[in-house]
C-alpha cells in the first residue's frame, strides 16, 4: 500500500485548538521552571504536599481495579475480541510488539530504580523495619517487585483496549484519549471537552517524560563521567541531553517502522547482554534465590503492602513509594493506551493483555532480579557501602558505586550509558509521536503524523527535561512524575466507562457475534451500534 493510499482521508494539519493552548502552557512551565527555580519547586512542593496526602491514598484502589480489569479481560470471552477485520494479521511481530511496548513503557528509569530503589528501602524500610536489617531485605526486593510488576503493567492495557476499538473497529479517524471516551461524551469530544482532556494528556506526558529525563540523564552523566575519570558536572549534563535529543529527534522524524522499532530491537538486545553478563560474573546462586524469596513474600503480603498507608507510624513511605508509583504509572497510562494501540492492530483484546502483563513484568523482573539481587549481595557482604554513598551524595552515584564494584566495570558504565540514554530516547520519541497523532486534526489506520509536528513535540520535551534538571535531585523529579498522574487520571476515568458502555452497545455482552457493519453504520449515523444492529 503506497504513502498516498495510506494518507487518504487523512488531515494531518494540526489541530490549533490542542495545539497552541498545550504549547502556551508548557513553554510557561519551562520559562518560569528555569528562571524562578526555587520559587517554582516550592509552588510545585505545596500542591503535591496538599494533593498526595488528601487523595493519593485513592490511587491505590484504581490500581488494585486496574488489576482486575486486566484479570478480567484477560480470562474472560471478551479476549476474543479483534482489533481491525476479522482475518488480519498483527501489523508487528511478538518480539517487535513486545520491545516497542517494553522500552517505552519503562524507559531509562528501570535501571536506575532496579539498583537505587532497594537501597533506599534499606536506608528507611517499610513495615517499621529497621534500617539494615534482617527484615529490611527482605521487604526491599519485595516491594521493588510489587511497583514494577502489579502496580505498573494493568495500567498500560486496560487503558489500551477502548482506544485500540474506537480506533480500529469504529474507524473513529483519529487517535485520541478522547475520542476513546466518545460514548460517555458523545459530542462534545469534538468541542470544549474533548479539547480539555486532550491538553491535560499532553500536559500530563510531557511531565511524567521530563520527570524521566530528569532522572536518566544525571545517571549517565555519573556513569559517563566515572569511566572517563572526571567529575560529575551540568556541562556534560547538557552535552548529554543533546545527544538524547538529537537520537530521539532523528528516531521520531523516521517514523514508527525505521525509527521506534528500530531503536527498541536493538535495546532489548544491550538489556539481555548486560543481564547475561551481570548474572555470570555475579552471585548467580544468591540472584535466584534472593529473587525465588522476595517473589514468595510479595504474594503472600500483596494486599498488605499495596494497602499499606501507615496512619499511625507517621511515616511517609506509602506516599514516597507505592502511591508514588501508582500516580506515575497512572501518568504514562494514557500515553502507552495510545502507543499500544497504534502498534496492535490485528491482535486480540487477550492478545494485548497478555503480552503486555507477561511480556512486561517478566521483563522488569529480569532487570529487578539480576541488578538489585547484586546490589543486595554488594551491600550485605561488604563489598561496597552503596547505602552509605546513597546517604552521603545522590542516587545516581550509588548506582555507579554499584556498577563499580562488579567485575569488568568499564563494561557495565558504559554498556549503562549506551542502554539508559537509547532507552530514553525510544520512550521520548514513542511520546512525541502519540503526542503528534493526538494533536493532529484527522488521523487514520496506516497513516503518521508529520514529521515536523513529531519533531515540535520532541523538542518541546528536550527543553521541558533541562526544567528538571535545572530544579536538581528525586525530589522535583517526583512531584513532576505525581502531578502528571493527577492529570492523567481524568481521561483514564472517561476512557474505561466509555469502553463499557462500547461493550454493552455493539453486544459485545452477548455471545454472538458482532456484526460490524452495524457498528460502522452507527458511527457515521450517529446512531448506537446496538440500534443499527437492530435495523439490520
Amino acid at each position: 500500500m503506497d504513502s498516498q493510499n495510506l494518507r487518504e482521508g487523512a488531515d494531518l494539519r494540526p489541530d490549533k485548538k490542542i495545539f497552541v493552548p498545550a504549547t502556551l502552557i508548557l513553554i510557561a512551565i519551562i520559562v518560569c521552571s528555569i528562571l524562578f527555580t526555587k520559587q517554582s519547586e516550592s509552588f510545585l512542593k505545596t500542591v503535591y504536599g496538599a494533593f498526595a496526602h488528601t487523595t493519593g491514598t485513592w490511587y491505590l484502589w484504581v490500581t488494585v481495579a486496574m488489576i482486575a480489569l486486566s484479570g478480567w479481560f484477560l480470562f474472560s470471552r471478551y479476549g476474543d475480541i479483534k482489533f481491525g477485520e476479522p482475518d488480519e494479521k498483527p501489523e508487528f511481530n511478538d518480539y517487535s510488539w513486545l520491545s516497542m511496548m517494553f522500552c517505552s513503557g519503562v524507559a531509562g528509569a528501570v535501571m536506575f530504580w532496579s539498583i537505587v530503589e532497594p537501597l533506599f528501602n534499606l536506608s528507611a524500610p517499610p513495615q517499621f523495619a529497621a534500617p539494615l536489617s534482617r527484615e529490611a531485605y527482605e521487604w526491599s526486593m519485595s516491594y521493588v517487585l510489587l511497583h514494577w510488576g502489579p502496580v505498573t503493567w494493568p495500567w498500560y492495557v486496560v487503558t489500551a483496549l477502548p482506544i485500540c476499538y474506537m480506533f480500529y473497529n469504529r474507524k473513529k479517524p483519529v487517535l485520541r484519549i478522547s475520542s476513546a471516551a466518545e460514548p460517555v461524551l458523545g459530542q462534545r469530544i469534538n468541542g470544549g471537552w474533548g479539547k480539555a482532556i486532550e491538553i491535560f494528556f499532553i500536559v500530563g506526558l510531557m511531565f511524567s517524560n521530563a520527570a524521566v529525563m530528569g532522572v536518566s540523564i544525571p545517571i549517565v552523566n555519573n556513569a559517563l563521567a566515572a569511566t572517563l575519570g572526571i567529575e560529575p558536572n551540568f556541562t556534560l549534563e547538557m552535552i548529554i541531553l543533546v545527544a538524547s535529543a538529537a537520537i530521539f529527534t532523528t528516531s521520531v522524524t523516521l517514523g514508527l517502522q525505521k525509527g521506534i522499532k528500530i531503536l527498541s530491537d536493538v535495546n532489548v538486545v544491550i538489556a539481555l547482554i548486560m543481564i547475561a553478563v551481570c548474572f555470570i560474573v555475579g552471585p548467580s546462586v544468591f540472584i535466584v534465590d534472593n529473587f525465588t524469596s522476595s517473589f514468595g513474600f510479595m504474594l503472600n503480603n500483596f494486599f498488605k503492602m499495596i494497602f499499606w498507608t501507615d496512619p499511625y507510624g507517621g511515616g511517609t513511605f506509602p506516599q514516597d513509594w507505592t502511591i508514588f508509583y501508582c500516580l506515575w504509572m497512572a501518568s504514562y497510562g494514557p500515553f502507552m493506551g495510545l502507543f499500544i494501540a497504534r502498534i496492535s492492530r490485528g491482535r486480540t483484546v487477550r492478545q494485548v493483555v497478555a503480552l503486555g502483563l507477561i511480556g512486561g513484568i517478566a521483563g522488569s523482573y529480569l532487570i529487578h532480579a539480576v541488578f538489585g539481587g547484586y546490589t543486595l549481595y554488594a551491600q550485605s557482604h561488604g563489598i561496597v557501602d552503596a547505602v552509605g554513598v546513597l546517604k552521603a551524595t545522590n542516587g545516581p552515584a550509588a548506582l555507579v558505586a554499584v556498577l563499580k564494584s562488579l567485575p569488568g566495570s568499564i563494561f557495565f558504565l558504559i554498556g549503562y550509558c549506551f542502554f539508559s540514554t537509547i532507552f530514553l530516547a525510544t520512550s521520548v520519541d514513542s511520546s512525541a509521536y502519540v503526542i503528534s497523532c493526538a494533536a493532529t486534526t484527522r488521523l487514520v489506520p496506516g497513516a503518521e503524523p508529520s514529521r515536523w509536528h513529531r519533531m515540535y513535540w520532541a523538542i518541546i520535551q528536550a527543553a521541558l527535561a533541562v526544567a528538571a534538571i535545572t530544579m536538581g535531585g528525586l525530589g522535583p523529579v517526583r512531584i513532576f512524575a505525581n502531578f502528571s498522574g493527577a492529570l492523567m487520571l481524568i481521561p483514564i476515568v472517561f476512557v474505561v466507562w466509555a469502553w463499557f458502555r462500547m461493550i454493552k452497545e455493539d453486544k459485545l455482552m452477548e455471545r454472538q457475534p458482532l456484526n460490524m457493519s452495524a457498528v460502522k453504520t452507527a458511527d457515521k449515523a450517529g446512531l448506537a451500534p446496538a440500534d443499527a444492529d437492530k435495523a439490520a
